[in-house]
């Protein structure tokens, strides 16, 4: 088999190879990323609900090993001919691609902020006028910079490994100047990292490159792209996404039996079910989810298993490199029916209620509160100020120092800078 050049890292590695170790480049990406801190604070990281609610739901961590879990699925479907056929060209990529698709579900959350999508608003909020705030974005800048298995250099990446965590190969600066400063930030990668990701594609060809990283057009331009890894990776979030966090959210009591029904009779139509190939979930399915977390778990795997195993793979002409010609998306035909859940269930029914929304505008406050006062004398006030990088501008600096944070420590912080009689100066840091 060929030297693979896509297994290069953003710089040399330096240290060498320990005795007897027969891990492949991949291999080891994936061990930094499942042994980094970044990945460990994801423990104490929100994912719908606050990760301190309860004992029972996701947080940020088993939600992203749940999706390694389903993208694992997923590549084994290709790989003993369940799904359909893996084109000729792709095969000498597609055989060494399990470690990368593992490492990129691992690592596709590591970049989010505490308290979740509140959290990465109030950040961009601070951030939008000095290069952004964007929770991919900053997985990118964890990898190649922040991570700290090689000083200043995050895990240094293999080139296909970077690629497979780029949800969205677009540069923050590229946007429009209203996108740039609207309330929620772009999907992009940051200016400042740009240098990694011309790195990462310098084996494509020019129009290829160019092509990947275009922005479609229209009111409401997004990324049009990525590799076949990210997008595995991508369609085992959204599988994980709609149907894991429907169990937590019934579990928890948050969605009135009767008003989720009454949104899936008329998601469902007159038929009351929604088919796919060999597959049929009907409104007695959602209906069983209500009795007991035996049966609930059953009809939560029923889901799962009708959204992984009618997986589509796609060819895009523009592209002639395997890796960027095929993808992976969710089956055409339950693309509404995946949206309705992501959207119509667990953002307005559970994250827009108002007892919800008071807990997002707390972690926003909290979150603008301490970038605030860590701005106003950062070297006093943030442990080990003079190790981050000297020529990156204070803001992004504070912003990494803050994006890091677990929901629980951001708010320990916070009481024990604003609340009266909180706090001590033997207090751990």
């Amino acid at each position: 088999m060929k030297e693979d050049p896509l297994k290069q890292r953003m710089y040399p590695d330096i240290d060498p190879i320990r005795p007897d170790d027969w891990r492949t480049e991949y291999a080891r990406d994936r061990a930094r990323i499942i042994h980094g801190a970044a990945f460990r604070r994801l423990q104490g990281k929100t994912q719908v609900m606050g990760a301190g609610e309860g004992d029972f739901h996701r947080t940020r961590l088993t939600h992203s090993m749940e999706v390694a879990q389903i993208g694992l699925g997923i590549f084994q479907g290709f790989q003993n001919g369940k799904l359909c056929k893996v084109p000729e060209e792709l095969m000498p990529y597609f055989v060494r691609a399990r470690p990368v698709i593992s490492a990129a579900c691992y690592a596709h959350d590591l970049g989010h902020p505490p308290f979740g999508h509140g959290g990465e608003r109030a950040l961009h909020e601070k951030m939008k006028t000095c290069g952004g705030f964007e929770g991919n974005a900053q997985t990118v800048r964890i990898f190649t910079r922040l991570e700290n298995y090689h000083e200043g250099k995050g895990i240094n990446p293999t080139r296909r490994v970077l690629l497979s965590i780029l949800k969205y190969p677009v540069d923050f600066a590229d946007y429009p100047t209203e996108k740039q400063i609207g309330k929620k930030p772009p999907k992009c990668f940051y200016h400042s990292e740009r240098i990694f990701i011309e790195r990462a594609l310098a084996g494509f060809s020019q129009n290829e490159i160019r092509c990947f990283m275009t922005l479609s057009g229209g009111e409401n331009p997004k990324p049009l792209h990525k590799t076949l890894d990210a997008s595995i990776m991508d369609c085992a979030d959204d599988i994980a996404f709609c149907t894991h966090d429907l169990e937590d959210i019934i579990a928890r009591e948050m969605i009135p039996k009767d008003d989720l029904m009454d949104k899936v009779k008329a998601n469902l139509g007159p038929e009351k079910e929604i088919h796919c190939g060999k597959h049929i979930f009907t409104c007695d399915d959602f209906e069983k989810m209500f009795t007991d977390s035996y049966t609930r778990k059953k009809q939560i795997g029923k889901l799962v298993n009708m959204l992984m195993t009618t997986v589509e793979m796609e060819e895009v002409e523009e592209f002639s490199h395997p890796l960027l010609r095929y993808r992976l998306t969710t089956n055409s035909e339950l693309q509404d029916f995946i949206k309705f859940l992501k959207k119509d269930v667990t953002y307005k029914m559970v994250v827009d209620r108002p007892a919800v929304q008071m807990l997002e505008r707390k972690g926003q406050r909290i979150i603008s509160s301490l970038f605030d006062e860590y701005m106003n004398a950062p070297e006093s006030l943030i442990p080990g100020w003079n190790a981050f990088e000297s020529d990156v501008c204070a803001k992004r600096r504070v912003c990494d120092y803050i994006a890091n944070m677990t929901d629980a420590y951001a708010e320990k912080i916070y009481h024990r800078m604003f609340t009266p009689g909180i706090g001590s100066s033997r207090d751990e840091m």
